[in-house]
C-alpha cells in the first residue's frame, strides 16, 4: 500500500485523496503482538495476555527492566521493585506463566526469567515493540547473545564431532543480516521500529508506574506550594522520547540534572498538571502498583489547592500531611 501510494499515485494514506493518514500509524507505528501470541499458543495454549497488559508491561520494562547478559553469556530478564510493590511482580509472574520472584535485600525484590523457552517468548514480545533508544540498544545486544547460543546449540546438533562450524550463520550474525522472518529453529531477526509513546495505549502508564513521580509540597511557614509530575531517563539518546511527552500532554518541559546525561520531563503548576488527568483517569483500572494511590492523592490535593483550601491554616496542616503521604509512596516504591 505504501509503495503504491509512492509509485502509482494511490491514496491509501493521503487524506487529499480520501485516504487515512492514521492508517499508516496503526499499521507501521504501533505495537505488533502477533509473533508473541502465535508462539504463546504453541507453547502454552489458551489465551495470551491482552494488549492492555502487554503494552503496560513493555512500558514498565522500559522503566525498570533489564535484559542481562553476564560474563558467561547467560541470559536473564529482570524486573526490580521495592517491597511495597512485590505483588505486581507476582501478578506479572502469574500472567506470563514464567519466572521467579526472589528477595534481593531487605526491601528489594526481583522477578527473574532464566528459562530458554521463556526468554525466547519474551524476545518475540519486545522485538520491534520497544520505544526508548537506550532499551533498544540493550535489547539488541541481548538478542545477539541469544542467537549466538541458539546457533551453537544447532551446530552441536548438526555436527556432533564438534569439528564443523555453522560459518554461514556466524557471518550473518556478525553482519546483522539475519533471516527475514522469525523462525524459531534459527536466529531471530532484530526488528527496527519507530513507535512513539501514545495516549491510546498503556505503555505510558507502565512507564509511569516504573519511573514516574507525582510530588507536591507545601511550606508550613508560608502559602507557597510546588506541584510536579516527573519522568526521568538517563542518556542523550532518549531525549527525543522525553520531548515527545510535551507534545502528548501539551504541557511540561525538559530539564537536565546536575548529574551528567540525566534528563527529566517535568509538568509543574496547577494548570499544567490538569493536562495529565484525562490519560490517567481513563486508565485508573489499569494501574498495577501503589502509584495509583499516589496519583489519586496528588490529584485530590491539587484540587484542594485550586479551591484555595491551602490558605486556611487548619486545612493547610491537613494538606501538608497528605503531601507527605504522596511523597512517601513515591520513595517506598523503589
Amino acid at each position: 500500500m505504501l509503495l503504491t501510494d509512492r509509485n502509482f499515485n494511490t491514496t491509501f494514506f493521503d487524506p487529499a485523496g480520501g485516504g487515512d493518514p492514521l492508517l499508516y500509524q496503526h499499521l507501521f507505528l504501533s505495537f505488533n503482538f502477533l509473533p508473541f501470541k502465535a508462539q504463546w499458543s504453541v507453547e502454552l495454549g489458551g489465551e495470551a495476555p491482552n494488549d492492555t497488559f502487554l503494552s503496560w508491561f513493555i512500558g514498565f520494562t522500559e522503566g525498570d527492566g533489564c535484559f542481562s547478559v553476564n560474563n558467561r553469556r547467560e541470559l536473564s530478564f529482570i524486573l526490580t521493585q521495592g517491597s511495597k510493590n512485590i505483588e505486581v511482580l507476582y501478578f506479572i509472574q502469574r500472567t506470563l506463566h514464567m519466572g521467579n520472584v526472589l528477595k534481593q535485600g531487605q526491601r528489594v525484590y526481583r522477578f527473574i526469567v532464566h528459562k530458554r523457552e521463556d526468554i525466547e517468548l519474551l524476545i518475540l514480545l519486545f522485538n520491534g515493540n520497544l520505544i526508548l533508544p537506550s532499551r533498544k540498544i540493550q535489547f539488541y545486544k541481548f538478542l545477539i547473545a541469544f542467537n549466538e547460543k541458539k546457533t551453537k546449540r544447532n551446530c552441536a546438533t548438526q555436527a556432533p564431532q564438534g569439528s564443523q562450524r555453522c560459518t554461514a550463520v556466524d557471518q550473518l550474525l556478525r553482519t546483522n543480516m539475519l533471516c527475514t522472518t522469525v523462525l524459531l529453529e534459527g536466529p531471530i531477526q532484530y526488528k527496527r521500529s519507530n513507535i512513539l509513546p501514545s495516549l491510546d495505549n498503556q505503555w505510558l502508564l507502565g512507564f509511569t508506574e516504573a519511573e514516574g513521580c507525582f510530588t507536591i509540597s507545601l511550606l508550613s511557614n508560608s502559602k507557597a506550594f510546588r506541584t510536579r509530575f516527573i519522568l526521568s531517563q538517563k542518556g542523550d539518546v532518549n531525549l527525543p522520547i522525553l520531548s515527545h511527552f510535551t507534545l502528548l500532554f501539551q504541557a511540561g518541559k525538559i530539564e537536565g540534572h546536575s548529574t551528567k546525561d540525566n534528563y527529566s520531563f517535568i509538568v509543574s503548576g496547577l494548570k499544567s498538571v490538569q493536562h495529565l488527568w484525562p490519560y490517567f483517569d481513563n486508565n485508573l483500572s489499569h494501574f498495577l502498583t501503589s502509584k495509583k494511590d499516589s496519583y489519586l492523592a496528588f490529584k485530590e490535593v491539587n484540587g484542594s489547592i485550586e479551591q484555595g483550601l491551602h490558605l486556611n491554616p487548619e486545612r493547610r496542616k491537613e494538606l501538608i500531611t497528605k503531601c507527605q503521604h504522596i511523597n512517601s509512596i513515591t520513595r517506598k516504591t523503589k
